[in-house]
This record gives C-alpha cells, structure tokens and sequence, in this order.
C-alpha cells in the first residue's frame, strides 16, 4: 500500500488519468541509461536539463552513500540490473488485460478499517514521517533513493482483521478485472509505505512470483501531485495521480511502473 513499449512520443488521455506526452526513457532512463542524443533531447525537450542532472544526483548519492571504495560499485551494478530485467522481462511475460492497469477505489468499509489502523499507528508513534523507522534497504539497491529521502514501512500483518479484508477486496477486484484467471495465490502484503519528501521510485518490473499487484493510497501531504507513472501494454506512458481511498490494480510482472520526486510526504 503508498502511503501512498515504444519509443514514439505518446499523447493519452483516460479517465483519472493525466496526459503522458513522452515514450520510454524521456523521465528517468527505463529501458536504456540517459546517454546518447536521441534519449536527451527528448527529455530536455520535456523535462528540461533538470532532470538529466537529477538522475546523475540519484547515482551520484548511491555511490557517495555507499563509498567508491566499499559498496559504492553495487549502485551501477543495481542500475544494470533494473535497466536490464526491465528489457528483457515484460516480453515474455502473458499479459491478462487489454491495457494492464486500472483504478478503482477501495470500498467505504476496509478504508475504515485502514483510516483506523493508520490513525492509531502514527498516535503511537508521534509525528510522520520522524516517528517510524527507515525502511531497510540492501547496500546499493536503487529502486529508491532511501540514502537522501528514507522510506518507512508499517507492518500490518499484527492485525490479521485488516489484513484479510485487504486480501479478500483485493482479490475480487483482480478476478472481475481478470475472468480469465483460474484463480490468485497469496504472495505478500508489504504494509504501508511512507515515502517522504523527494523520494524517487525507480521505474522496474516485480520479479516472480508478483504477477498481478495492488497499491491502496492510505493518506498523503503533498504540495502538489505525485502520480505513478506507468506503461501499458501498449506502449504508451501513463500517469496515475492518486488520493487517500484510490486502488490501482496492475499487472506488475509486465508493466514498467515508477514514481518520481514528491513533494511532502505520502
């Protein structure tokens, strides 16, 4: 829960969604690293230079955090790895929708029962996000950016109530929007995710055995949207802006999903 492919130029408009007027690559590198005039014009063009400098300050800081002597070459490594799962992966996978996404919203009575669990959870605790623990992270993981804007985890696998009401939801929702499904096992229930100001979620498949997953947005204090940014099946970039009480079901093993920059904390 958040607390929460071509290369042609895109122009998408949904309903509840924001307009992505640019391809792979274009607002933090996907499928291949910023290098190459193709790749940076186009993201000056739409981003402008301040977002090629503010992916070189994202490696940057891994490296720094890390030591160019000690864990600092995981980083690049991590990077690869990401760039390369995200080339290789989505092509072989079975997608089960048209567009591989959709959103919807929580019903009245299990975001209750969230409002409560949060509410409770951050009165024990004080003021969010200082009140929790960083989320723990591996040396040189660059899904986030946790070495400046540190990410925080609330487990709520202590309420087995809330968990169940959560899967059970959860789980019909992904059958009436994949009849074809024979059935879903359980994999994981993260818990909610606090990503505090400037935090970056890198675009990235999941790994096996995350097929299809669900975000519920739980509560935010932003300055300004920080939408998810997706691309469906097909081949266009898409933009998810959510508030506390909205559900995005996606197929995770298949669609390239990020986030970047917040403004507050959510």
């Amino acid at each position: 829960m958040r607390s929460s492919k071509t290369k042609a130029i895109s122009f998408v408009i949904l309903p509840g969604l924001a307009a992505a007027q640019y391809g792979l690559d274009t607002s933090f590198p996907v499928q291949h690293n910023f290098a190459g005039d193709e790749y940076l014009h186009r993201t000056r063009s739409i981003f402008g230079e301040s977002r090629i400098e503010a992916y070189n300050e994202f490696l940057k800081g891994c490296i720094l955090k890390y030591g160019k002597e000690g864990k600092g070459h995981f980083c690049t490594a991590n990077e690869k790895e990401r760039i390369h799962y995200n080339n290789i992966q989505p092509p072989g996978m079975t997608n089960y929708t048209d567009i591989g996404f959709k959103k919807l919203k929580v019903s009245n009575e299990t975001f209750s029962m969230i409002q409560k669990f949060w509410e409770k959870r951050t009165g024990e605790r004080g003021e969010v996000p200082g009140g929790f623990l960083d989320e723990n992270w591996p040396p040189g993981n660059t899904y986030t950016n946790h070495w400046s804007s540190p990410t925080k985890m609330i487990s709520v696998y202590m309420d087995r109530n809330l968990t169940e009401t959560i899967y059970k939801e959860v789980e019909l929702k992904l059958k009436a929007w994949i009849p074809a499904a024979s059935g879903f096992s359980r994999s994981s229930l993260y818990g909610i995710r606090i990503y505090t100001t400037e935090s970056i979620l890198a675009t990235h498949v999941d790994r096996d055995p995350l097929i299809s997953s669900a975000i519920i947005n739980v509560d935010q204090s932003v300055t300004e949207p920080w939408p998810l940014e997706v691309y469906g099946h097909d081949g266009n970039a898409y933009n998810i802006t959510m508030e506390p009480g909205d559900l995005v079901l996606y197929e995770s093993h298949s669609i390239l999903h990020g986030a970047y920059a917040v403004r507050g904390s959510c």
